[in-house]
């Protein structure tokens, strides 16, 4: 049987479209990045700064970090240090390794992100508040950003 030039057109743009169709689909099947507020408990003893603090442990337990800055865009050239919380986790990088964070601000949301460049899903605190990481966050976080003050 052979086909003719027309039918192998017709064929390849059904294929083509065909394909097409498919990949918006998959795209539209993509997950979104979630948000995710983890206000636990109120909580104004924050030992280690000023803004925010992350955790070697979950319950603000362990080795702790907080920024220089009010944000930091990517976690993986800090490091956890005794301050107060306990010394297990001190000297490891705090990029994927952190479990609870804490909000020692009076008036802004504070949020870190699995991803770099505060990109991906995030887990968010209100002011004067701490909690754990939710299980897509905990020991997998790469920025932290002071979000939203008023």
């Amino acid at each position: 049987m052979s086909l003719s030039v027309r039918q192998l057109r017709n064929r390849a743009t059904s294929l083509a479209v065909g394909a097409a169709c498919l990949s918006t689909v998959a795209i539209g099947l993509a997950p979104s990045a979630q948000a995710a507020n983890i206000d636990k408990w109120s909580s104004f003893w924050q030992p280690c700064g000023t803004y925010m603090c992350l955790y070697y442990h979950q319950g603000l337990t362990g080795a702790s970090w907080t920024p220089t800055w009010s944000s930091d865009t990517d976690l993986g050239g800090n490091k956890f240090g005794d301050h107060g919380t306990g010394s297990d986790g001190a000297g490891q990088v705090v990029r994927n390794n952190a479990a609870s964070m804490g909000n020692n601000t009076t008036n802004c949301r504070v949020a870190t992100f699995v991803y770099t460049d505060f990109q991906g899903d995030n887990n968010w605190l209100t002011a004067g508040h701490a909690g754990n990481l939710n299980s897509s966050l905990s020991n997998n976080e790469a920025s932290i950003r002071v979000d939203t003050c008023t």
